[in-house]
């Protein structure tokens, strides 16, 4: 008897693989179309309470309403937002877990720590702008200063550097005093507290004259207890429109403290791409403006994951020069 005929039923069982081939390329673009199927987490770099804790509720809220999924927000604090930062990186790129961002510990302390478990540059995804913080420059009510020309004449005239204060050693108000010597030729020196609210302690107490205060200090500075010389960033606050930020006065300093939604390195650009819309959605909602307000202390600054990217990136290098120039190390 003659063989088989081989060849034509191995042509068979080829062809009927040929469907599934289209499929199998078509696979990671499915799963992103069915996400979110379970629970998502936020994770946040801050105690419960917090700014950054506030802020991730309250997206954590909406977004849960939005997607019809369950958000949690899981805080884990501790070593300037890497505990947080490093879960992130670690977890899978899948978008169910993604986390509060910040300048601070996506930049300076990585910058100031190189030793850290992860790459602050190329193991997360930048979804989006959340905001800026308004930080301030602010002095005591009885020195002369009004403005920033008339602090850097003012300083510029004093016999010895004057002392300037911070929250901390290696703080975003650290760097923002570096980087205003560095721009403006003034000479100060930094005295770095351990919290803002020490710090405000003594400028209430009127043991320190100048400082460079976070959004906290804003009450201080509405009910006069503090004056407010220039606002630090891209955008004022809407709560002090009587005062101008430094570049608005002639300072090129729009480098500012921003809150961002991250996630892991290599999430699929379409779940990417709805986190951010679903995040710019949450940020323009004219009926949560008042809230970011109150927590952020100006109004948020919706972007794109990659204009986020490019500040991530531009902010990386001027934040280096400083550190670099002014010899900043941790204590």
């Amino acid at each position: 008897m003659p063989p088989p005929d081989r060849p034509r039923a191995s042509r068979r069982r080829f062809s009927s693989t040929l469907p599934a081939l289209p499929l199998l390329g078509a696979a990671p673009s499915l799963r992103a179309q069915t996400w979110p199927s379970r629970p998502i987490r936020i994770m946040c770099p801050s105690a419960a309470g917090g700014l950054l804790d506030q802020i991730g509720r309250l997206i954590a809220d909406r977004l849960g309403r939005d997607l019809k999924t369950p958000v949690v927000v899981e805080n884990r604090p501790g070593g300037t937002g890497s505990v947080a930062l490093d879960a992130i990186a670690k977890a899978p790129a899948d978008g169910y877990t993604i986390g509060i961002g910040f300048s601070g510990g996506n930049i300076i302390y990585p910058l100031l720590n190189p030793k850290l478990p992860f790459d602050a540059r190329r193991d997360f995804s930048m979804l989006g702008m959340i905001g800026i913080v308004s930080n301030l420059l602010v002095v005591q009510p009885d020195l002369p200063p009004t403005d920033l020309a008339s602090f850097i004449t003012w300083v510029k005239a004093q016999p010895t550097p004057p002392p300037y204060a911070s929250w901390g050693n290696g703080s975003g108000g650290h760097l923002a005093g570096e980087y205003l010597k560095m721009l403006t030729g003034i000479d100060m020196y930094h005295v770095p507290y351990r919290s803002m609210t020490a710090l405000a302690t003594d400028l209430l107490g009127g043991h320190m004259k100048i400082a460079f205060a976070d959004a906290s200090s804003l009450p201080l500075v509405l009910s006069g207890k503090l004056r407010a010389i220039a606002q630090v960033g891209p955008r004022g606050s809407p709560l002090l429109p009587q005062v101008r930020t430094m570049k608005e006065q002639g300072v090129a300093f729009d480098t500012g403290s921003w809150i961002a939604l991250i996630g892991p390195a290599g999430m699929p650009a379409p779940i990417a791409g709805q986190l951010n819309a679903e995040l710019n959605k949450i940020l323009q909602d004219p009926a949560l403006n008042e809230r970011w307000i109150s927590i952020l202390g100006t109004t948020p600054m919706p972007s794109t994951p990659a204009a986020m990217e490019q500040t991530l990136k531009t902010d990386w290098d001027v934040w280096k020069s400083v550190i670099d120039k002014a010899h900043i190390v941790l204590e």
